[in-house]
């Protein structure tokens, strides 16, 4: 048993040698989280966030994705946030229909959106990607995001959502939260013949350096989250092909959190 573990993992490096593939580091991007930050607030998943960072010349934007009680698919954090933020916070966690929902306002100022007014308006803009989070269902995503796929980055959550998404042409992460369970889901997936793990999502949050060195030997692209500092970014700007930013603005290559 021994002997044919030793034969799997020098089988593995062999492969991972032999076909590796130099990603040609550059810079990282930018991925405006949450659609951005708005005159200093964040997590707003509003049309006027949006619209900023497609101002300021984000091409990557994230959406958190959530439903309405009559399933409606919604840019929300979560419920109890979007309650907060628009004065209920006495609802807490309570789901609202598409009615109540569009005829809140954020801060008193902002829009709440669907995810297809976000659809129709990257329709308008073909050079901006999505980047999606909390839900990675296939049918899901599918559904909703078919005709723009190419254009489509899905931060999964199971090793079925991951290759069942890239298989249907979607760009998918594998979120992780540690890189010794990238590894594991890399080796395992490797070895029933699903395919490889080839991007990951992960958090400054974690230690960062099994996953550095498990990207020096596997060629995988890494997103982070959340960066908001040159500091933090300098940190990892040679380790990770994405990041998610809440006052990164792409037109000064600056970060600034004061009020917009």
């Amino acid at each position: 048993m021994r002997k044919k573990t030793y034969i799997y993992i020098i089988t593995l490096v062999l492969f991972f040698i032999t076909t590796y593939q130099a990603f040609g580091q550059q810079k990282p991007q930018p991925i405006a989280h949450a659609l951005g930050s708005i005159d200093g607030h964040v997590y707003t998943n509003s049309r006027e966030a949006m619209v900023n960072s497609i101002e300021k010349g984000y091409k990557f934007i994230e959406v958190d994705i959530d439903s309405t009680s009559d399933g409606i698919l919604i840019a929300s954090h979560d419920w109890e946030l979007f309650n907060e933020i628009t004065n209920h916070s006495e609802l807490k966690d309570t789901m609202l229909s598409f009615e109540k929902f569009s005829k809140r306002k954020i801060y008193d100022k902002y829009t709440p959106i669907t995810i297809q007014e976000i659809i129709d308006t990257l329709m308008n803009h073909p050079d901006i990607s999505i980047v999606t989070d909390k839900i990675s269902d296939p049918s899901i995503i599918e559904n909703k995001f078919s005709s723009i796929k190419d254009r489509v980055y899905v931060e999964c959550f199971s090793e079925e959502d991951y290759f069942e998404l890239k298989e249907r042409g979607y760009h998918v992460m594998f979120s992780t939260y540690t890189s010794i369970t990238t590894l594991h889901y890399i080796i395992k997936n490797m070895m029933i013949g699903n395919g490889r793990i080839e991007f990951v999502t992960t958090s400054t949050d974690q230690d960062f350096n099994e996953l550095k060195r498990l990207k020096c030997m596997i060629p995988i692209y890494v997103s982070m989250f959340t960066i908001n500092t040159e500091e933090e970014l300098e940190k990892h700007i040679d380790d990770i092909d994405f990041f998610y930013s809440d006052f990164y603005d792409p037109s000064t290559g600056t970060f600034n959190n004061s009020k917009e």
